[in-house]
């Protein structure tokens, strides 16, 4: 792959090389609520973490755990009767979340992007393929409408679209599901974005070109040296993928780690359930039933100030139903929210 390289001088609030910059996404106590007819719903509930230039981060959890609106809540897209209520998101140094609707407009798409979970509904059908392309392109790099369709081809030829000049005039439904993501890729990578959240990107997609998308945004962070956020409920997806964890329960991040560390040590009963419930050669060959966490997630409407784990926890004490625990240091670049975390 060639030409979409970032220059790391060119990149928004970059000073010297990548490595020098620190953290170019910074996520400080972001809690963001949706005030329903039904009561109040916790969906966040003051996550923080950090993500360094050219780091791939996993957020993973079971549905309804808060990822897909966490990473919304980061471009300010929380749709109605959702608001971020608290918190702190700085990219590159600039906060992000006291930005006016018009600021908004130049920072989203261009210094932060994202793939949706769903290639068939996230392109508009009644528009082609390349002017969907080109819009952005326009937008955020000023280029003439020709210069856009040249660069919308040649973003079409980077993430393998076959005979790209000629279908830029096609549709969404001209297309098959996995050129559909590849499409949605390339929209997203449009203006070398610092950073990349990719929200369950393979979910709707066979297996064979799942691997294939995977190792598209893989190839294409290293020439980029972007930061990517995949958002998963699929821990064997991220094995390979990403260098750290972050594990979501009921809206708070209940473990992170490296992610070798957090496959051969967790720290907190969820992520012990989560490892334990996935499928592996050694069980087929048993031809045993897969454990499961027993229970059901809490309802979101509760402030929790226990442990939102709790009743699901065969490693519960007295502690554990009436304080909630913190996020808090087991090793280097371990943390978990477990008041038994030493013990496991």
């Amino acid at each position: 792959m060639s030409g979409l390289s970032r220059e790391p001088s060119g990149a928004p609030g970059a000073s010297g090389s990548l490595a020098d910059r620190g953290p170019v996404l910074q996520v400080r106590g972001l809690t963001t609520r949706f005030e329903t007819s039904r009561g109040v719903v916790h969906a966040v509930n003051g996550i923080s973490y950090s993500l360094e230039a050219g780091e791939s981060l996993a957020i993973v959890g079971e549905s309804g755990s808060g990822k897909s609106v966490s990473a919304l809540s980061l471009l300010g897209l929380v749709p109605p009767p959702g608001r971020v209520v608290a918190g702190e998101v700085r990219l590159d140094g600039r906060d992000l979340l006291g930005l006016s609707p018009r600021a908004w407009q130049d920072v989203r798409g261009n210094e932060i992007a994202m793939v949706f979970q769903d290639p068939m509904t996230s392109l508009n059908p009644v528009l082609t393929v390349g002017r969907q392309l080109a819009e952005g392109i326009r937008r955020h790099l000023g280029l003439s409408r020709a210069d856009a369709r040249i660069e919308a081809t040649r973003l079409l030829e980077l993430v393998g679209i076959p005979s790209a000049p000629a279908r830029l005039d096609d549709y969404p439904h001209e297309f098959s599901g996995g050129q559909r993501q590849r499409i949605m890729i390339a929209m997203a990578l449009s203006c070398r974005p610092s950073v990349l959240i990719a929200d369950e990107p393979t979910t709707a997609l066979d297996v064979t070109i799942q691997d294939q998308i995977v190792q598209l945004v893989k190839e294409l962070q290293v020439e980029l040296g972007m930061g990517i956020i995949w958002i998963t409920h699929d821990l064997a997806l991220v094995a390979g993928l990403v260098d750290r964890v972050a594990v979501m329960y009921a809206g708070s991040i209940v473990e992170e780690a490296e992610v070798d560390d957090l496959y051969h040590a967790p720290r907190h009963p969820y992520t012990i359930g989560l490892l334990g419930s996935m499928p592996s050669i050694e069980r087929g060959r048993g031809r045993g039933r897969l454990p499961a966490i027993e229970g059901r997630p809490p309802d979101l409407r509760e402030e929790f100030v226990r442990c939102p784990f709790a009743d699901r926890c065969a490693y519960a004490i007295d502690r554990c139903r009436a304080e909630k625990p913190v996020l808090e240091a087991v090793a280097a670049g371990h943390r978990s929210a477990c008041w038994r975390r030493t013990e496991l």
